[in-house]
């Protein structure tokens, strides 16, 4: 067993700790039964680095044994990411209830096309290096980069729409996504210098792996360490269109009906624009009136 470095050995005990606490904040600010997946991907984590620990520990780091602990746990943990990453993006549209199925299916639909098209690159690219389970190694790393470019674009996503969602630079679901974004560019950029790099600078590029990782651990803790935020109205502007379609999803509600569009009648969005409109006023005037009872 070749010997840890003193920097790898600390990141390798504290990053366990660091996860436990972020489960521990999350129940202490009563948000686990929302992030529930984030919280079951910090417990993975954790099993997965206590594995991985023992098999490099007492097993050849290059034995069966530590070879399918890693690629297996690796290919689970990015699984756990997917959920993650929906709870996330659901959590962000959390003040728009009227569109958080809309934002459910698009999640869907997206997650499912990208993995169709890492299928379909798996599929076609040749294997350079043909071992008896390089397979393995080129199928859990094209998952991977879907993953990691799955949670840029969320970061991205809630960077440009933050002024429309009305989610704050503060806010705990702009921090998860900040760390899951953060570790993903990284690890992107890494692989990408990796691939172009002489073999001599391989050992280099990977101990900068885990940095990233550590580095996002310790945003999510600042995020999570910090008082809750005090209950404030959400600030979104009146031209945004996701407040409209919101109001226009409210009205329509949830219970399943139809609506037919190939009648010659009116348009269809702009009579449920008016439908808003009407429920709107009569809100209104319920209000004026209780005032006036008052």
């Amino acid at each position: 067993m070749p010997p840890l470095s003193l920097e790898a050995a600390l990141i390798w005990a504290i990053a366990p700790v660091l996860q436990i606490l972020c489960v521990y904040l999350l129940y202490r600010r009563k948000l686990l039964s929302q992030f529930k997946f984030l919280g079951s991907f910090f417990i993975f984590a954790t099993i997965k680095a206590g594995v991985l620990f023992l098999c490099y520990h007492y097993s050849n780091p290059l034995s069966w044994t530590y070879f399918s602990a890693y690629w297996v746990g690796t290919a689970m943990q990015d699984m756990f990411m997917i959920a993650v990453l929906y709870e996330i993006f659901c959590a962000a549209f959390k003040p728009f209830a009227g569109l958080q199925d809309l934002a459910k299916l698009a999640f869907k639909w997206a997650a499912a096309c990208c993995l169709l098209i890492g299928f379909i690159v798996f599929v076609t690219t040749p294997s350079s290096q043909p071992t008896k389970f390089n397979w393995i190694i080129v199928g859990v790393h094209d998952f991977e980069r879907i993953v990691r470019l799955m949670e840029c674009g969320l970061l991205v996503f809630l960077v440009m729409g933050s002024h429309h969602l009305g989610v704050s630079r503060r806010n705990r679901v702009f921090g998860f996504a900040l760390g899951f974004g953060l570790d993903a560019f990284v690890q992107l950029m890494i692989y990408s210098a990796a691939a172009n790099s002489h073999v001599s600078k391989q050992h280099f590029w990977g101990d900068l792996l885990p940095k990233a990782y550590f580095l996002s651990l310790l945003i999510w803790v600042g995020y999570l360490i910090q008082p809750d935020p005090k209950e404030e109205s959400l600030h979104v502007p009146v031209t945004s269109p996701l407040l409209r379609w919101n109001e226009v999803a409210l009205v329509l509600g949830h219970t399943g009906g139809r609506v037919a569009l190939n009648m010659p009648a009116e348009p269809f969005m702009p009579s449920v624009e008016r439908m808003v409109e009407q429920v709107m006023q009569k809100e209104m005037l319920v209000d004026r009136r209780q005032q006036r009872i008052v």
